[in-house]
């Protein structure tokens, strides 16, 4: 039997369609699964990263937990801070207390070496009237009294006064503004520095001498006494206490302007002395009152 050639070619013509309809269902599937493939890839690269931030979430966490910690020690050390400021004032007076102790102490030690050296003699003083109600003004005015028994020409007996070294005088002076007596004190100190002009603690006793008039409220007085002690004594160890001090003398009297200039001053040159802190606390308060 004979096949007709239209008729094979109709037949091979079918089974190519047919065949290419295969090969492009293969394809399909083929790209469909590398795309799967992809997504696997991304899915899982997506749960790797998923893992590292919930690792570095847990790690900022700790930090978290670790910063309260922290910050709890810090309010605790706050308030401990805050009762230790409370407390300056009193421990600041001790000190100046113990400061002053120490310095009779040096000043004591440095007459005996003088001593022991032959420096000789330090010059004395006539003691204070130690009779309870008599000022020791009243000593200014023996020349007067032995004026008049002259002019009539008598001669009264001159009783021994005792003699005090400047370390007695200078205590004798502290122990008057210690307990309150101001005037006494003023007297002492000023005895102390006429007579003693080159003792170590002859700034001492201009401070002290300011430190009375304060305490007296002579506010006036005790800033020509700190302006005194700074101008002729700018290496002495009482100049940073001069200065705040000057500056709560010009803030009683109203200068508030004037008391921070001086605050300032002293937390200028005395960064870390103690004044300065409280210096820098007033400056506060007066701002405060505006």
């Amino acid at each position: 039997m004979k096949i007709r050639l239209p008729g094979i070619a109709l037949i091979l013509s079918v089974l190519s369609l047919v065949s290419f309809g295969q090969n492009k269902s293969k394809k399909a599937y083929e790209l469909i699964y590398e795309d799967v493939q992809v997504l696997k890839k991304q899915i899982l690269a997506l749960q790797a990263q998923l893992e590292k931030n919930a690792a570095g979430i847990e790690a900022i966490k700790n930090q978290v937990r670790e910063v309260q910690a922290q910050l709890k020690l810090l309010q605790a050390d706050q308030a401990n801070v805050q009762e230790g400021i409370r407390n300056v004032p009193s421990q600041y007076q001790f000190l100046l207390d113990k400061v002053e102790q120490v310095n009779l102490l040096l000043t004591k030690i440095s007459e005996d070496l003088m001593a022991m050296r032959g420096g000789g003699p330090q010059p004395q003083l006539p003691a204070p009237e130690t009779k309870a109600g008599a000022p020791p003004a009243a000593e200014k005015k023996k020349p007067e009294q032995k004026k008049e028994p002259q002019e009539t020409g008598q001669k009264p007996p001159v009783p021994p006064t005792p003699s005090l070294s400047p370390q007695d005088t200078y205590n004798s002076a502290y122990t008057d503004y210690l307990k309150g007596n101001f005037e006494l004190a003023v007297d002492g100190f000023k005895m102390y520095r006429e007579n003693f002009p080159d003792s170590p603690l002859s700034d001492n006793a201009l401070y002290w001498i300011g430190e009375c008039f304060y305490s007296q409220r002579k506010f006036e007085e005790a800033i020509d006494q700190f302006n005194d002690l700074i101008m002729n004594y700018p290496q002495g160890d009482k100049i940073a206490a001069a200065y705040l001090k000057k500056g709560f003398a010009l803030a009683e009297l109203g200068k508030k302007e004037e008391a921070v200039v001086v605050f300032k001053l002293l937390t200028g040159k005395y960064p870390l002395a103690e004044e300065s802190r409280i210096a820098q606390e007033k400056m506060k308060e007066l701002s405060q009152k505006k």
